[in-house]
């Protein structure tokens, strides 16, 4: 088996601290806001709750697939990764089964579910041997990934989503 770049050690860290500025910044957004889109090509702060809350979800079902040795890195896509969901001038399209909900979301409802999501993943990344091929849920373009992997896409794709309502910050304050 190949090196492991990524400080794994810093992981449940990093996961940890990027879900909880997603959590605590979604908390912030004002009521008369929460359901509201800010602007045109848009979700609204609640949408982008239930997208994370969606793709949190996914992650701790990959977690419990079956496992395999990998023949590569355990993180060798974690470079592919970190370009996908830390570009932010690139807009990429949700595929179908976390695009949010287009009706009104339960602020209450969505943040127990996100708090409930991030700590089974926060569980799993201190049990589970997060160096297997996780599978039976290939990642697009990259195949079926290792538990590392899927926790790196999570943790960056929180960053992804704070900066997301980081951008919407601005709307708020005028409604």
């Amino acid at each position: 088996m190949q090196t492991v770049t990524v400080d794994t050690a810093q992981l449940p860290r990093d996961f940890t601290a990027a879900a909880e500025d997603f959590i605590n910044l979604l908390r912030s957004v004002p009521a008369d806001a929460f359901n509201r889109v800010p602007f045109e090509g848009s979700w609204s702060p609640a949408q982008v709750g239930d997208h994370v809350r969606k793709f949190l979800k996914g992650i701790s079902g990959a977690l419990t697939l079956p496992r395999s040795e990998p023949e590569r890195a355990p993180d060798a896509h974690e470079p592919v990764l970190r370009e996908i969901f830390l570009n932010f001038g690139k807009k990429a399209t949700a595929p179908p089964f976390v695009v949010p909900s287009s009706g009104q979301i339960d602020r209450g409802q969505l943040m127990t579910a996100l708090g409930e999501a991030v700590a089974e993943i926060a569980g799993d990344i201190g049990k589970k041997n997060l160096s297997m091929i996780c599978n039976g849920a290939p990642f697009p373009t990259l195949g079926d990934m290792t538990g590392l992997e899927w926790v790196l896409f999570g943790t960056y794709h929180l960053r992804r989503h704070t900066h997301q309502l980081e951008q919407m910050q601005p709307y708020f304050n005028h409604i």
